[in-house]
Parts: structure tokens; sequence; C-alpha cells
């Protein structure tokens, strides 16, 4: 009875593990004529069980498996499985003929899923570099067409960033750092801004570089006032020579300042006078020439 009872078992494991035996030719063959059927759920989960569970896979049925799973992630607008999808494939095949498709798929879905500008640019920046290397890469690839106009969103993308910045310091009054964010929208964004009304915000907050400091200023002379009242008390002569050296670095950040408030009226005069003459049409013309006007009569 005991012989029975154990031949009944094993033979119920081999039974049991023949039925987990998975066929390459059921899973991967299949897998792949769902996908093209568009039934992506019942191929994905043949694709998997490909992947994961099937012997006898060759490095090409890998490539396969793995490429269209990828895709019926992609297909659903499931963009960060595919995500890792497409990053597992060009790790493990670096140089399979569907690289190129597969870079654009990744910077496509890597700029789905970037929030909006006004956030992190991490996924934005890892869409252009993989934008970048397919065009760089296969210059006769026919998505380069596609990655260029990734680029181009990528950067529109950048420079509202930019100057989503440049506002929040000129809405705080950081009237100096919003002129440098301006214009660099203006330098790295060309084709990306509204030239005419970045022209004005560089000038506009370069004239009022001297809002942005006053309180500094104000500080920097009150110590100094106090300063030269310590060195004339001051009978030590060491001690009077390190307020000295303390009153002439506090002068030195005044005037680094007060350069910076005067080279800033006159660069929006130039910017100013630039601006009316290269867009005589434009919308921003009557508060450039009055402005300009102001800043002429302040001298």
């Amino acid at each position: 009875m005991k012989r029975i009872l154990v031949a009944a078992l094993v033979a119920g494991l081999v039974f049991s593990c023949a039925e987990k035996t998975v066929r390459k030719e059921e899973v991967l063959t299949k897998g792949i004529q769902l996908y093209q059927k568009g039934e992506y759920d019942d191929a994905k989960e043949l694709l998997k069980k490909a992947i994961f569970k099937a012997p006898n896979m060759t490095t090409t049925d890998i490539m396969k498996a793995r490429y269209y799973l990828a895709n019926i992630y992609y297909k659903q607008e499931n963009y960060v499985d595919a995500i890792v999808e497409f990053e597992e494939f060009l790790s493990l095949f670096p140089t399979a003929p569907q690289v190129p498709e597969v870079l654009y798929k990744l910077a496509d879905a890597y700029l789905k899923i970037s929030p909006s500008p006004d956030r992190d640019l991490t996924y934005v920046r890892k869409a252009l570099e993989k934008a970048e290397e397919l065009i760089d890469n296969y210059p006769d690839s026919p998505y380069v067409e596609k990655a260029r106009e990734i680029v181009k969103k990528v950067r529109k993308i950048e420079s509202i960033h930019i100057l989503e910045i440049a506002q929040l310091y000129e809405n705080l009054g950081k009237y100096y750092s919003a002129s440098v964010y301006y214009n660099l929208a203006f330098d790295e964004y060309p084709d990306q801004i509204e030239k005419d009304y970045v022209i004005f915000k560089i000038a506009y907050n370069l004239a009022n570089t001297g809002k942005q400091y006053t309180d500094k200023i104000q500080e920097y002379r009150e110590k100094i006032k106090k300063l030269e009242k310590e060195i004339k008390e001051e009978k030590d002569l060491d001690k009077k020579n390190v307020l000295l050296n303390r009153k002439k670095l506090l002068e030195d950040q005044l005037n680094k300042l007060l350069d910076r408030i005067s080279d800033g009226k006159k660069r929006a005069v130039t910017i100013l006078k630039h601006g009316i003459e290269n867009y005589p049409d434009s919308r921003y013309k009557k508060e450039m020439e009055k402005l300009l006007k102001k800043l002429e009569k302040e001298g």
C-alpha cells in the first residue's frame, strides 16, 4: 500500500512539473501573434513567460520578447514601465537593429511623464539626451525627424522654465537676478521665445536693479559709518588696522553694488534702443520708449 502511495506521489510530482514546463513556441510565437493582432494584455503575459520561464530561449528570442513587451507598455501609455523595458533593452542589446526606434520611444516616453515646466526637468533632459543620441548616432534613421521634434519640444519647455524663474525673481523684487535669467533665455533659446518681450524684460529689470539692493546698500553704509567712528576712537594700532580692513571690505561690496546698478541702467538704455529700432511693431514699444525716456532723464 505504501509503495502504491509513493508511486502515486511521484507520478503526481512528475505530472505537476510537466505541467509547469513552458514551451518557447507556445509563449513567444503566440505572444508576438497576439501583439500583432492588438491583443496586448494577453500578449504581455505570454511574453513575460517567454522571458522569465521558457527554457532554451536564444539571445535573439529574448531580444524579440523584450522589444515587443516594451512596445506593449508604450502603446498602452504605461510610460514608466515602457521606460524600464526600453532602457533594459538598450543595456542588453546595444547593437540591435531596433535601437533607433527604441531611442525615439524612450525620448517620447520620458517627455510624456515629465511634469509641467515650473517643476523638475530631470525627465525632460533625459528625453533630450535620448533624442540627441539618436540624431548623432543614427542620422539616416527614419526616426531622426521625430527626434528633432522632441528636441524642439524640450527646448520650448526649458525656455518656459527659465522665463518662469525670471518672472519669479521679478515678482520677489530680485530684479538683477531676474535680468540674468531673462538674458539666459534670450541667449540660449532665441527660437523659442518672444524676443521683443524678453528684450523689454531684460531692460526693465536692469533699470530697476537699484530697488533690489536698497536695503543692502543702506546696511553697508550704516556699518561703514559705525566703523569710521570706531576707527577714530581706537588707540591700539593693530585693532585699528583690523577695523580699517573691515571697512575696506564693506566699501568694496558697496561699490560693487553701486557699479552694478549704474552699469545696469546703461545696459538697459542700450537694450531699449535696440528693441525700439529692431521691433518697431512690437506691442511693448510704448513701454520701451517710456522706460528709455525715464532713464535718459535720470542721466
